[in-house]
């Protein structure tokens, strides 16, 4: 049986980046260098069992000390720091995508754009969701209103069109 890469998506922030190798009850070992993933195990695919290695000539540097991974039923979780904190990067590895589209996809889950994840974080410094600080729109009216049971809507429709 011929050693063969994993099937694996990928997906980033500013910080990190996130590797999942989707083999189920997979036995393995996961190595960090500083432009490097390595991954080398067994693992089921579609029913079926297989050895599987990999290595990830990674695009950009990351933190070897700060990686980590953990492995489910499901998958091998694995997280990349990264060594600069900045722009997304173009792709997860050097290698041309033409070499890796049989087994390196893109996670959708995790899947951000570099602009989402900004304002992600606005709303959560800002306290409110992704609508921002909305707390102080509720006025003494409203709270008055709501109080008393008083409600402002029309009877019905031909109120609001006339």
């Amino acid at each position: 049986m011929a050693v063969k890469p994993p099937p694996c998506v990928w997906a980033q922030r500013k910080d990190r980046v996130f590797v999942t190798v989707e083999l189920m009850e997979c036995k393995c070992e996961v190595g960090f260098g500083e432009q490097k993933i390595t991954f080398s195990g067994k693992g089921k695919k579609g029913g079926e069992e297989g050895e599987y290695k990999v290595e990830f000539d990674l695009l950009e540097k990351i933190v070897p000390e700060e990686c980590a991974f953990r492995v489910t039923d499901r998958c091998v979780e694995i997280v990349g720091k990264k060594k600069e904190v900045g722009p997304y990067w173009d792709k997860l590895v050097q290698q041309p995508s033409k070499v890796t589209k049989s087994w390196l996809g893109t996670n959708w889950a995790l899947y951000c754009e570099e602009e989402d994840e900004d304002e992600a974080a606005n709303a959560k410094a800002e306290g409110f969701g992704g609508y921002g600080n909305k707390a102080n729109l509720i006025t003494e009216a409203d709270e008055d209103s709501a109080d008393e049971g008083v409600d402002d809507r029309p009877a019905d429709i031909s109120d609001i069109t006339g």
